[in-house]
């Protein structure tokens, strides 16, 4: 049974170290990690086998499997591996085959107790391949990395604008690690919440612009108030059924076989009696774990999308830890919305908006002026008789 089945109590974005110039993102299904050959230190590791057991995961497990000619793959694969006398020397030939796959979510993370000297070898010959591991593009609003939010007051109405950003944790390799970061960045996000709710506003601004992936759970069971309980979104293996995201008093999680999985989980949950309208706004650097938060707002009651369309990284990825500790992450799964929308490659908002070059002050802001505008008119439609 794959992780994305069993459970999926750690969604995360990982990230390589800003030194070297990486930024990674992406949204990991599984609760443990599949550890291969685990019995052997890394210098009895074989090379070649090495590659060949990381190709055998990606033909069991990658997300568009049925489409790639395989032999082909291996073939040049092994062939870009061929002399390599340590698996570290292999990483720019797995990087190679990731780029196969046909899909641009799937990374490879180097072991933390690499050498530095071995770090910076394969990192370097891995950037000749894939020179930006995800297309996540640059905008004036990334990286969001701030916890903040503001009462926006405009021709009398007042309006809770909230910016949920990337929640990351220190540890790339050993993300477990990163535990009491989550629960600390879930519990600031949902006191924010509560905090402006307490202003009374007549509406909500959840401005995910920027916001570049990370662990998932932390963001939607903060913001959860104002996505409101239920199935939010699923996760959508090709041949398999649905497996729901939910929130629900706090939580957040997959119903699976085995029934509700928790992955983060507010400890003195509020909980919106009648949920507000929402303006979501979206970037082009709204990616991965970020655009899980976005589709979790798609199809809910006196919501609007504004912006622009997202980064496209909108597949579930699966770990596969390999022998020598280094990380294996490969898409396995699409995300579809509360309605069943599918969304392959990004999200499209329901308001296009052209981008600005540089970031503009909020009063100068199109997209922020437009979705105040917005929500203006659902409250004056509220107090209609």
């Amino acid at each position: 049974m794959s992780l994305l089945a069993k459970s999926a109590s750690i969604i995360i974005r990982f990230q390589f170290r800003q030194l070297l110039g990486f930024s990674v993102s992406c949204l990991l299904i599984g609760s443990t990690l599949s550890v291969s050959q685990e019995s052997k230190t890394t210098k009895d590791l074989d090379p070649r086998a090495y590659v060949e057991q990381a190709l055998d995961l990606m033909q069991k497990n990658a997300l568009h499997r049925g489409e790639i000619d395989w032999q082909r793959v291996r073939q040049e694969t092994l062939a870009r591996a061929n002399g390599a006398r340590t698996t570290s020397e292999t990483y720019p030939a797995l990087v190679y085959a990731l780029t196969q796959l046909k899909e641009e979510h799937s990374f490879f993370i180097v072991p933390d107790d690499l050498s530095s000297e071995k770090k910076e070898k394969a990192e370097v010959a891995m950037a000749k391949i894939r020179p930006k591991l995800l297309p996540i593009k640059d905008s004036p609003f990334s990286p969001s990395t701030e916890i903040r939010g503001h009462i926006d007051r405009d021709r009398g109405r007042m309006v809770a604008h909230i910016y949920v950003p990337n929640c990351l944790g220190p540890n790339a390799a050993d993300p477990e690690k990163n535990a009491p970061y989550f629960q600390e960045f879930a519990e600031k996000l949902h006191a924010l919440v509560v905090s402006l709710e307490a202003q009374k506003p007549s509406g909500w601004i959840v401005d995910l612009r920027g916001n570049q992936g990370g662990n998932v759970w932390p963001m939607l069971a903060g913001i959860g108030p104002l996505l409101g309980e239920g199935d939010l979104g699923a996760f959508q293996a090709p041949g398999g059924s649905p497996t729901p995201w939910f929130y629900k008093s706090g939580k957040a999680g997959i119903r699976s076989e085995q029934g509700e999985e928790i992955s983060a989980e507010i400890k003195q949950p509020s909980v919106f009696k009648n949920p507000p309208p929402v303006a979501v706004l979206l970037d082009r650097a709204t990616g991965s774990s970020g655009e899980v938060v976005a589709i979790s707002f798609a199809g809910r009651s006196r919501t609007r999308s504004f912006g622009e369309h997202t980064a496209g990284l909108t597949t579930a990825n699966e770990a596969q830890r390999l022998g020598d500790g280094a990380l294996l992450i490969l898409s396995v799964a699409l995300e579809v919305d509360r309605n069943g929308k599918q969304y392959p490659n990004g999200l499209d908002p329901d308001s296009a908006l052209p981008a600005p070059s540089a970031r503009p002050t909020e009063d100068k802001d199109v997209v922020v002026q437009t979705a105040i505008d917005w929500l203006a008119t659902q409250t004056e439609a509220a107090q209609r008789p």
